[in-house]
């Protein structure tokens, strides 16, 4: 069954946009039928104005806002008609934030900016568990969010960081290192290490990182994360 999507579109555009869709993916068959394609720019009317109805009258979706519109549909091309499948129609909004909410806060962001690039990050660690060989895994952690997983090896008064990666709040891939201890635990000596990601982490993309953080996890069978869904934007 065909599915209708808008992709990320301004609220003013979404009507034009399902038009130029629909005639896009019934290219072939509108092209050799004429009066379908007239039957065609109804039904999609028809669609538009029922969404009208629901964007503009009831959630007062203003033409600044984005939506997101998919919705699947029948072409029966021997009696020219399109059944909308109107239970599987889903909607997203994404309200405009006027400017005037944020002007303040961003004024100070500017100010402080410079140093906030270079801010040290306050990870903290948690151990999961010991594999087969002796490497410790931890989770790596920002306030409560799991943000990324490191595995080291305890070798008397050093730890060896064998690998570690993170996508908060950089994706960036940390690679073989030797710690000295000097007094401090495994877990504070880790952390020290891993504040610095400025500065000797290697910054990858997020599929890059998440395929580390992936194949660590996979040492002790745990589930592996998943990427984090991208924005589909409008063509």
């Amino acid at each position: 069954m065909p599915e209708l999507r808008s992709g990320l579109v301004f609220a003013a555009g979404y009507a034009d946009k399902l038009r130029r869709t629909v005639f896009a993916q019934l290219r072939e068959q509108v092209k050799r039928d004429k009066e379908l394609a007239k039957q065609v720019a109804l039904y999609v009317s028809r669609l538009n104005r029922a969404l009208y109805t629901l964007l503009v009258e009831e959630l007062k979706v203003e033409k600044l806002d984005v939506v997101r519109i998919t919705i699947s549909y029948e072409l029966d091309e021997v009696n020219k008609v399109i059944a909308w499948k109107w239970d599987t129609l889903k909607v997203e909004v994404y309200k405009r934030v006027p400017p005037e909410t944020y002007e303040e806060a961003l004024k100070k962001f500017v100010a402080r900016a410079p140093a906030l690039a270079v801010e040290v990050v306050k990870y903290t660690v948690s151990k999961i568990g010991e594999t087969f060989d002796g490497d410790l895994l931890y989770s790596i952690k920002i306030d409560e969010r799991e943000v990324g997983i490191v595995e080291v090896l305890p070798v008397d008064d050093i730890v060896v960081l064998k690998k570690a990666a993170v996508i908060e709040p950089v994706t960036a891939i940390f690679e073989k290192a030797k710690i000295e201890l000097k007094g401090r635990s495994l877990e504070d000596a880790v952390v020290e290490q891993l504040s610095k990601i400025m500065e000797i982490a290697r910054h990858v993309d997020t599929s890059e990182a998440i395929q580390v953080i992936n194949a660590i996890r996979g040492r002790l069978q745990i589930a592996p994360l998943e990427k984090p869904v991208e924005v589909e934007e409008s063509e």
